[in-house]
């Protein structure tokens, strides 16, 4: 009887799955169709496959499909095995988390520098600037080979955003001298640690650093979407994201990675805990290495994105499920894609969007076109070509697409437009929704 009970409800779970994978699928597919989504998403629980989906080419000019075992660029998501490579090392006695900068770097003079200590690199909380506050990052230095010397001259040469431990602000370059120091106190390479501590133990055996030029077996072609139409991405040097985006990886090498951390005794309580501890109480909330969604369904996750890569890796500790995302397509709404795809795998409401369109002429485009307001957020309704462009303050524009005579939808960013009208069909406002949220744009 018992055997009979289990046999049924094992039934009912696949047939469960089997409906939600068709959705998954489906939901993807649009992706695909929509955004320019190429990539594979994984699903598991315990390392045992919940969903697999491989969508689109590894390589478009020699028409090679995207397969399971596909090596990716993970971006930031690297920044998840610098914090377990840095507390491992505190666990060892290597160093300990309140060690300053000072210690490792003794040739800094900035006061304020000199006092930034590790717990706060690894949290994001030690006022160092994000990659932007090198000067000329994007246009020169992003793209140059740097030495370990140089880099450290360019990161150095910021000033704080505030003073250490009173604030959060995202900080790659944090992410660079922790790396550094981890190679200070081992005397080794990076990449020889990571393969050590993490991925020989686990087993993830295509995984590791990539270097500018490397070749990689199995590494997928980089794109870049630009204007909703694909190109090969454009260059950016490794030199500067040790430690912070220059790992490589598969979903199954990421999903060995997240299920490790399933209390199967792979990582001491005591490590998992200051991981998992929010150091940095900004929305979302921030341990060392992981964003933490404490709200609704409890979540570890980090997204990345460079160019030629969106990724996302997340972890739902108590369901033990993982989630990775990896995509050679950038930079795309990982976090939006996320969301959909928790959606479904957890069987919650979840309506696919139909992106049909309908045909306007460029005079009827025209009556849109305008400055909207909300406070001191400004939206611009843009024509060009005979399209309608859409941009808020200074991000760059996209094109939307007409559904209804007075509603359209973007394709790259997921948002609906819905045009207001007064008595006499002038254009007054707009209702901008996007993730559930609305706002209100009036028209100047």
């Amino acid at each position: 009887m018992q055997r009979t009970i289990m046999t049924f409800f094992a039934l009912i779970f696949s047939v469960a799955c089997s409906g939600q994978s068709a959705l998954l699928h489906k939901y993807l597919t649009a992706q695909h169709e929509r955004i320019g989504f190429n990539g594979v998403v994984l699903v598991t629980k315990n390392n045992r496959v919940l969903y697999q989906e491989n969508i689109g080419k590894a390589s478009q000019e020699l028409n090679v499909p995207m397969s399971a075992g596909a090596v990716f660029r993970i971006a930031s998501v690297s920044k998840q095995f610098t914090a377990m490579l840095v507390v491992l090392a505190a666990q060892e006695g290597r160093l300990r988390l309140d060690d300053s900068l000072a210690m490792f770097f003794p040739a800094l003079k900035d006061p304020q520098w000199r006092q930034i200590n590790l717990k706060q690199l690894l949290s994001h909380t030690s006022g160092i600037p994000h990659n932007e506050g090198i000067s000329d990052y994007w246009i020169l230095k992003s793209r140059l080979p740097l030495t370990k010397e140089q880099a450290l001259a360019e990161i150095s040469g910021m000033k704080l955003l505030f003073t250490p431990g009173t604030d959060m602000k995202y900080s790659s370059p944090g992410y660079f001298l922790l790396a550094c120091i981890l190679e200070t106190v081992y005397q080794r390479p990076y990449a020889s640690i990571l393969e050590e501590k993490i991925l020989q133990p686990l087993q993830m055996k295509h995984s590791g650093v990539y270097a500018t030029g490397k070749i990689v077996p199995g590494m997928v072609s980089a794109y870049h979407l630009l204007n909703d139409s694909l190109i090969v991405a454009p260059h950016r040097d490794f030199s500067l994201m040790k430690g912070s985006g220059d790992l490589y990886s598969t979903a199954e090498d990421l999903a060995k990675w997240n299920n490790s951390f399933a209390g199967n005794d792979t990582w001491k309580d005591s490590l998992q805990k200051l991981l998992f501890t929010i150091h940095a109480s900004k929305t979302p909330a921030y341990g060392y290495g992981w964003f933490i969604r404490a709200d609704k369904r409890r979540a570890y996750f980090h997204g990345g994105g460079t160019f030629g890569c969106s990724a996302l890796s997340a972890w739902y500790p108590d369901e033990k499920i993982s989630v990775v995302i990896l995509s050679n397509v950038s930079v795309l709404p990982v976090n939006e894609l996320w969301n959909d795809i928790e959606k479904i795998i957890f069987n919650e409401p979840f309506e696919l969007r139909n992106d049909r369109t309908i045909q306007m002429s460029a005079g009827e485009l025209g009556v849109f076109t305008g400055r909207y307001t909300q406070g001191t957020q400004a939206l611009s309704i843009l024509q060009a070509d005979g399209r309608l462009y859409a941009k808020l303050g200074n991000n760059p524009a996209f094109e939307i697409f007409p559904e209804e005579k007075h509603k359209f939808f973007g394709r790259k960013v997921n948002v609906r437009f819905t045009f207001q009208l007064d008595g006499e069909g002038n254009v007054v406002g707009v209702e901008a929704e996007a993730q559930g949220e609305k706002r209100y744009f009036r028209k100047e």
